[in-house]
């Protein structure tokens, strides 16, 4: 079997490698989803509209030995105190309302292109 690509995702990345792949990229802070399809900013604590947020990256990840256990990361900033971080989200069937919620609500803008829009920095291949 080969070994995957320096920089490119595998079946093996775990939630922890994302994180820290992120905040490499200078998204430290967290935001967090909350019943009534609002997302709150850890920093400032300021509770946000998920559909004006600019989401900069997003990375699904699965389970390797469960499909089941499936969450996003999205990378993201906060409209009001300006602090970059990532946000981590359940989707599928085992996801909580609140997680569903805002990830329907959020907004595709990842083409400004200054960060893949698939996966944190750590995870491309360098040129």
């Amino acid at each position: 079997m080969a070994e995957p690509e320096h920089g490119a995702p595998s079946d093996n990345t775990t939630l922890s490698d994302v994180l820290t792949g992120y905040a490499d990229a200078g998204f430290t802070s967290t935001f967090a989803a909350q019943d009534g399809s609002v997302v709150r900013c850890d920093t400032c604590g300021s509770e946000l509209d998920p559909s004006r947020i600019h989401m900069r990256s997003l990375r699904r990840l699965e389970g390797a030995s469960d499909p089941d256990d499936m969450m996003a990361v999205v990378a993201m900033e906060c409209s009001v105190c300006g602090a970059s971080g990532t946000m981590v989200l359940g989707y599928g069937p085992t996801a909580s309302d609140a997680d569903s919620d805002v990830l329907r609500a959020l907004q595709d803008r990842r083409q400004d292109g200054d960060l893949p829009g698939d996966a944190p920095p750590s995870e491309t291949p360098r040129s």
